[in-house]
């Protein structure tokens, strides 16, 4: 049996305002057409479908177009989808008995019946091999914030009471991700685990979950069968993509441990972090990571599908497929920052406009410059230089160098949108107190910044 695992899709994305529709469009058409060439008999998307829980009705028509092409292309394909935490859980699930008639199952929550006990018929599904037999049993664990947790554990048991799964490791036994790709750039930052996971009620409530689904799969499993687990958050040791994504569970304080997924696990396919990545150097847990580049740093690492082959209850092999990129993305300079004369020159190099290409498909340029002085105007006059060429400017980035060669943060005039909510409380922050932020107060921070843009019903 062959799955494919991919996620982070964020379909009805834009990068400051420019759409990414035609690549996404682009990657859709050449996923079809890889699963019909590689023959996959299942194909699992681990969360963050859309880019927010709002999508715009371009992005619903591409996410139902795409299922109906897929269907034609490959009728015997099965489909499992997770909702992430872009993803407003009950509208990607409004049509799943519309779509489960095509083979496509869609878990969005979590949930307890009546007598308590979990609705695991939601969230184990059986995944059947080319002889039409079941040939694996796929735990489907959506994206659950820190209040769905808290409610899923069973009032008459603290979740700190539940033992992990018999053969587990011990709790904090982690390592660092090796990246899927030798030429893959150092991460832009290393997430380190926070808080103390012997206490926390987050982390104890996930290991409750886990122990129980996994537990009721154990009991449905027949020999033969391969157990798969497909989740979206942030675990401990994931090399996190710079201005991408945020450190979920809650926060820097509850990630994940690996340690939630059992060791008969013969796969686990995550999303979250857009990097693809193995870890804890287990080559069967992995980040698939997005798709296309979702913010500039990412431009610099490969984006891949990756595909689990499977032999009866072992994974034979795990491999992994480089996605075509569509449009460019471009910085000025590729590493540093130059002085205003040598950035305008470098724009000046660059191709004249092409009144026959599509708008969509001109690469996005950044450019950063660097400054002995506040040089007012110098973004417009930057921006107005490339109107001629045949690119798209997603920002102009200020660095100002003090005297002593050093630089120093952007000037006090940085254009609000070059910033991100977290670097403008950040910021805020730092202006009106001594030292840094307190973690627990930038732990509440990200908690908020979430429920704002994220929430369902927003």
């Amino acid at each position: 049996m062959r799955i494919l695992h991919t996620a982070d899709w964020h379909l009805g994305h834009t990068l400051r305002g420019h759409s990414r529709h035609a690549e996404h469009a682009h990657f859709l058409r050449w996923l079809v057409a890889t699963v019909v060439e590689r023959e996959v008999d299942a194909l699992l998307l681990a969360g963050d479908v859309f880019d927010s829980a709002n999508p715009p009705a371009p992005a619903w028509r591409q996410w139902f177009e795409f299922l109906g092409e897929l269907k034609r292309a490959r009728p015997s394909l099965q489909v499992v989808v997770i909702a992430g935490n872009h993803d407003s859980a009950a509208r990607l699930e409004a049509p799943r008995e519309l779509l489960a008639a095509f083979d496509v199952r869609v878990v969005g929550a979590v949930a307890r019946g009546p007598d308590g006990r979990l609705c695991v018929d939601d969230l184990l599904v059986p995944l059947r091999g080319r002889d039409g037999e079941v040939a694996a049993l796929c735990a489907a664990i959506p994206f659950l914030r820190g209040s769905d947790v808290l409610a899923l554990v069973p009032p008459n048991r603290p979740a700190a009471d539940v033992p992990p799964p018999a053969g587990l490791p011990a709790r904090g036994d982690y390592v660092l991700p090796r990246p899927v790709a030798a030429h893959d750039p150092p991460p832009a930052a290393v997430a380190e685990p926070g808080g103390d996971a012997e206490t926390d009620p987050l982390i104890d409530g996930m290991r409750a979950l886990h122990a129980e689904l996994f537990a009721a799969a154990r009991a449905r499993r027949r020999p033969g069968q391969a157990l798969l687990a497909l989740a979206h958050g942030y675990l401990v040791g994931g090399a996190l993509s710079e201005l991408s994504e945020r450190k979920v569970l809650g926060g820097n304080q509850h990630a994940l441990p690996l340690d939630l997924f059992p060791d008969d696990c013969a796969y686990v396919a995550l999303g979250h972090l857009h990097r693809p990545q193995a870890l804890g150097g287990r080559e069967h847990v992995r980040y698939s990571g997005s798709p296309i580049p979702l913010s500039m740093p990412e431009r610099e690492h490969a984006h891949h599908v990756v595909f689990a082959d499977l032999d009866g209850e072992r994974l034979a092999k795990v491999w992994s497929l480089r996605v075509p990129r569509l449009v460019p993305l471009l910085r000025v300079p590729e590493r540093g920052a130059l002085p205003p004369d040598a950035a305008l020159a470098a724009i000046e190099a660059l191709p004249a406009r092409d009144p026959a290409c599509d708008d969509e498909l001109r690469p996005l340029v950044e450019v950063v410059v660097r400054l002995d002085a506040p040089l007012p105007g110098i973004g417009e006059r930057i921006a107005r230089q490339l109107a001629d060429k045949d690119v798209r400017l997603v920002r102009v980035e200020v660095e100002l160098g003090g005297g002593d060669g050093g630089v120093r943060p952007a000037p006090p005039g940085t254009e609000l949108t070059s910033l991100s909510p977290e670097q403008v409380f950040v910021r805020r922050y730092a202006r009106d107190h001594d030292g840094a932020v307190p973690q627990p107060l930038l732990t509440a921070f990200r908690e908020l910044l979430e429920q704002v843009e994220h929430g369902d019903g927003a």
